[in-house]
């Protein structure tokens, strides 16, 4: 069941006043170690006599970055940052608290010998960009806190398109370099967005709050209006670029990005909103869906699955519907008890707070896509076992009845909900994000922006 239920919620998925000008100092650059590592092996972390879950086992450094200069090498064993006993669980909030040009002390065990090494901590490399674009880092304020832009802008003169990239629900980073990158984990939809920043678009990405730069978070805590308002900012921040023609502004949301799309547009219009593997419906009709067909894409049996599905809309309704915790579910409900540790470990829903997903399913979604007055494009891809034909469809369906015409869905072969290529949802849970990125979805998207362009209306 466990098995089940991680797989089943992978990735899907008010105005604020701007205070930029209070916040003019340029945002902080995060500091990078550059240092693979690994947990101490147990016979070393005795020998040291280290608690559980202290020290980190250091790998090869990443050549000119922090640890490579400060001297660490190869199987040393790092027990504290700055006198702070740091390990696996702790090192990426340690990292945090620190920015570019900071002293750092690095105490470490080598070779049964105690040392301490010193140097200044490097910035995280940035997007160099390239001969057709340039890479600006900026910021936008929401709720006080300062959020982490990146804007690439054409060098070519005029007014451009612009093209703003809504994330997914995960609490990664897109503060990466966009030329090469190849749409794995760690550079996810990276190949679109260089397509678009390399064909003449200003683009814009932005960190959520409490990841990469950005202030604010941690991730687990965001509420679904605290989100959506840092993307009310930077979809200000895109039409307000100089070099952006803010009558051909486009969207584009990927799994949950493809919420938050037409509620900012709702509020300031824009040419065209696309969607890849999102949701329409109420948030509790999709859940049931994917309790039910994932399962049966897995290989589990119908009666199995008609049972989990009973017990998990008890759960979900509960926690969700009727705004139970889910102790109470657990005390009250002691049959539904495994489930509840499934579906909500530490009290959590996949890793974030019961407010942000309860405020999700209160949402309309239907009548911001009645009224946000854009061009739509919703795409699902066929290997995608995460998401569904209907809603794809009913998205177009609802922007076609308002502006004829002007709503479009289609299904896309061989491209599962990260674009990777498997020819089948099976095979895409079967590889679970090692495949290879497809680019068909690009040029599909490329195709229909410039047909809208080229409409005029």
């Amino acid at each position: 069941m466990k098995r089940l239920l991680t797989l089943v919620f992978i990735v899907l998925l008010n105005y604020s006043v701007s205070f930029q000008s209070v916040f003019a100092d340029p945002l902080g650059r995060r500091g990078v170690l550059g240092l693979p590592m690994a947990p101490v092996p147990t016979q070393d972390a005795h020998k040291l006599q280290l608690k559980e879950g202290e020290g980190l086992l250091a790998m090869e450094p990443v050549a000119e970055l922090t640890a490579a200069r400060a001297g660490v090498k190869a199987g040393d064993i790092i027990v504290a940052i700055n006198g702070k006993s740091v390990g696996l669980s702790s090192i990426a909030t340690t990292m945090r608290e620190m920015v570019g040009g900071q002293s750092i002390k690095l105490s470490i065990w080598r070779d049964g010998k105690s040392m301490e090494l010193q140097s200044t901590l490097i910035e995280k490399p940035r997007d160099p960009g390239n001969g057709n674009y340039e890479v600006e880092y900026s910021h936008v304020v929401s709720n006080g806190n300062r959020m982490r832009t990146i804007i690439t802008k054409t060098k070519k003169p005029g007014k451009h398109p612009g093209f703003m990239f809504i994330q997914g629900f995960s609490p990664i980073s897109y503060d990466f370099t966009l030329e090469g990158s190849k749409g794995d984990v760690t550079t996810m939809d990276g190949p679109i967005l260089f397509e678009f920043a390399n064909s003449g678009f200003v683009t814009i990405r932005v960190e959520k709050p409490g990841i990469g730069d950005s202030e604010g978070g941690p991730f687990a805590d965001l509420d679904f209006t605290t989100e959506l308002d840092i993307y009310r900012q930077a979809l200000r921040q895109l039409k307000e670029t100089e070099a952006v023609d803010d009558s051909n502004v486009f969207i584009f949301g990927h799994s949950m990005g493809g919420a938050f799309g037409p509620m900012i547009a709702c509020e300031s219009p824009v040419k065209g909103i696309a969607v890849y593997g999102a949701a329409s419906r109420t948030w509790f009709e999709y859940l049931m869906d994917t309790l039910r067909y994932q399962g049966l894409v897995a290989g589990d049996s119908f009666e199995n699955t008609d049972e989990k599905v009973r017990m998990g809309a008890r759960v979900l309704a509960l926690v969700f519907l009727e705004n139970k915790a889910v102790s109470d579910v657990r005390e009250q409900h002691p049959e539904l008890s495994d489930m509840a540790d499934a579906l909500f470990p530490g009290g959590l829903f996949n890793g974030k707070s019961l407010e942000f997903w309860r405020e999700l399913g209160r949402i309309n979604f239907p009548s911001y896509w009645s009224k946000c007055n854009s061009h739509v494009l919703a795409v699902r891809g066929a290997s995608d076992f995460v998401t569904y034909d209907v809603d794809h469809k009913l998205i177009a369906d609802i922007v076609n009845r308002v502006n004829p015409g002007r709503g479009k869905s289609m299904v896309l072969p061989g491209s599962d909900h990260l674009f990777h290529e498997f020819a089948s949802e099976l095979d895409s849970m079967n590889g679970r994000q090692r495949g290879n990125f497809n680019p068909a979805f690009t040029k599909v998207l490329k195709d229909w922006i410039a047909e809208v362009i080229a409409t005029n209306r």
